[in-house]
């Protein structure tokens, strides 16, 4: 598999050849109303970890002024510098220091939503959220890179990009097809582990890579209501296990990747995990819940997928 998805890659890169680049301004239509973008900023903002990556496949990181840097995914660690400045919390920018920078474009992500506002008053912004609910993520997520590429003058560089992602997507969901194994997606918080049947994760891994789900959405009981009105989590432990007979875990540990205690490795029972032969895999945590919907996360993010598909250590 890993060959596969190399060659993939390799082989559409070599298919880009030269062309003119776009300098004219890029209009987007958002939630918020219709906004002009610049073309090709030279100092931008970027509050969210996908489209930080993104533009550092697309080799102009160096037009990167400020980012949340104490929550920066490991995987982005060249970041961390001199050159570039706080940008605050991924919950509250920092809106004086933005401010300060003068920036061309804010790159801004849903956590980020109370304060659109606010940035979008010192520069245009662009809010790169993905709508995991649609049923079209991965097309979602490609129309962003796309046009990522057009604002920064890189729209080639990111068609290459793209078709290296359809090949290697295309490889990774052919092992997953022929696979009989079964998997659910729970995310770790505070010592509690809960079922993920909707959202970016399931979205990517179930209908996207199509990994066979262990558990239906319509097979599992009626969550009770829990005190704000909503669903109530369900709750996976060893017993859950027991009854569903999943072949693979996959956990995002969002504690983990806070600084916060991360989940026990104890915490399912060896002796059931053992019987029924489930394999639990822990996701990169930072990768996982801080970071997505880029270039770089998404291929590390298939390649985690896919491996217990291959059994590979």
């Amino acid at each position: 598999m890993k060959k596969i998805l190399a060659m993939a890659v390799l082989s559409a890169l070599a298919l880009g050849l030269s062309a003119c680049q776009s300098t004219t301004p890029v209009t987007v239509t958002q939630t918020s109303g219709e906004i002009k973008l610049p073309a090709e900023p030279q100092k931008i903002v970027v509050m969210d970890f996908g489209a930080l990556d993104t533009l550092d496949a697309l080799r102009v990181g160096d037009r990167v002024v400020a980012v949340p840097e104490q929550s920066i995914p490991s995987y982005l660690h060249q970041y961390q510098n001199d050159q570039v400045q706080n940008a605050g919390q991924m919950k509250e920018p920092d809106i004086a220091a933005i401010q300060a920078l003068k920036p061309d474009l804010i790159i801004m992500s849903g956590r980020q939503n109370a304060f659109y506002k606010d940035l979008s008053a010192i520069a245009p912004t662009l809010n790169y959220s993905v709508n995991a609910a649609d049923g079209h993520y991965y097309e979602d997520v490609k129309k962003q890179i796309r046009l990522l590429g057009k604002i920064a003058g890189k729209e080639t560089l990111a068609q290459q990009h793209v078709k290296a992602l359809d090949l290697k997507m295309s490889a990774a969901r052919e092992l997953a097809q022929h696979s009989d194994q079964k998997a659910i997606v729970v995310l770790h918080n505070d010592g509690h582990v809960m079922l993920m049947n909707q959202g970016t994760y399931p979205a990517l891994i179930f209908d996207e890579l199509k990994i066979k789900r262990a558990v239906a959405a319509d097979a599992l009981p009626t969550p009770a209501i829990a005190d704000n009105g909503r669903p109530a989590p369900v709750m996976v432990d060893s017993q859950f296990i027991n009854q569903y007979h999943p072949d693979i875990i996959y956990i995002v540990d969002r504690s983990k990747a806070i600084g916060k205690t991360p989940l026990r490795n104890d915490y399912f029972d060896d002796k059931v995990l053992q019987r029924i032969g489930t394999k639990v895999v822990y996701l990169s945590a930072d990768l996982w819940y801080l970071s997505g919907n880029g270039l770089e996360s998404l291929n590390q993010q298939i390649d985690e997928v896919v491996k217990p598909l291959n059994n590979i250590n």
